[in-house]
Order: structure tokens, then C-alpha cells, then sequence
């Protein structure tokens, strides 16, 4: 699998659903890395919907598919494909209409491209940003008390 994704990598602009590409190409930096997400009754709702009209045997097709991918990611990368730290950009379908999804990836494709010249350590959610002007404390919670 992994050669069958690289080869399609050095083919050009390609897009990979799956496969380990999270993985597989994480340290490249001219790579999108994208996981989009949906509620479970949602994804139930959808299967039921599209292949399989018994709402019992939905979920179960959904649970044993979710099962079955993490099985293989654990197996052969040893890691949890859910793990947030892996993607540039994580998408809920349950929030957004298709349409501002692929919106959304467009700009993170875009400003992702625009900085690949940006060296590494210019990079993250400080960079060119002013030092604060004091010193930052955090917020205070008090307790109320209940009476």
C-alpha cells in the first residue's frame, strides 16, 4: 500500500482518501492533511440512506468499519488515526453543508501552499505575531457558593 500511495504522490496532484496518507506523507510539508468527521447516528443515518436500508444493520456496517480501519492503522503504523495532531484540518459534517467544506479545504490548500517557503521555526500560531505587551495571566474562576 504504502508504494502504491508514494507512486501516486510523485505522479503529481493527487488526492488520497485513506490509506495511511496521514502516515504516510506526514512529514511533508507541501501535503494537505485533512479528516472529515460526523456523528455516528449521522453516519448511521447516511448508510441507511445509501446501502443499507435496516437501521440495525447500518450501524453495525459503520461501527465494524470503524473498528476494522483502526485495527489496520494500529497494525501498521502504530498509531490511532483519530489523533488531532495529525491533520491540518479537521471538518465535522454535521456542522457544515458540503459546499462551505469545500471551501474551507480550498483556503486551507491555498495558504498552506503560500507558505511552504516560510522556513519551520516562522511557522505556528505565534509567528508574526507582537509579544504581549504585560505580562498574560490567566483567568481567575471564583467559587460560588451554594446556599
Amino acid at each position: 500500500m504504502q508504494q502504491v500511495v508514494m507512486a501516486a504522490v510523485k505522479t503529481g496532484h493527487v488526492v488520497i482518501v485513506g490509506r495511511g496518507g496521514q502516515f504516510l506523507m506526514g512529514d511533508r510539508r507541501d501535503v494537505l492533511h485533512l479528516r472529515v468527521v460526523a456523528p455516528l447516528e449521522l453516519r448511521v443515518a447516511y448508510v441507511a440512506r445509501r446501502e443499507e436500508p435496516n437501521r440495525d444493520a447500518a450501524r453495525t456496517r459503520v461501527q465494524e468499519k470503524d473498528r476494522a480501519r483502526d485495527r489496520n492503522m494500529q497494525a501498521q503504523f502504530h498509531r490511532k488515526p483519530d489523533d488531532p495532531d495529525l491533520y491540518d484540518l479537521v471538518v465535522n459534517t454535521a456542522v457544515l453543508d458540503l459546499d462551505r467544506i469545500v471551501d474551507l479545504i480550498c483556503l486551507a490548500l491555498e495558504d498552506k501552499a503560500s507558505r511552504l517557503s516560510v522556513p519551520e521555526e516562522e511557522l505556528g500560531p505565534a509567528a508574526g505575531l507582537a509579544p504581549y505587551a504585560g505580562r498574560p495571566a490567566d483567568f481567575s474562576v471564583s467559587q460560588r457558593s451554594s446556599s
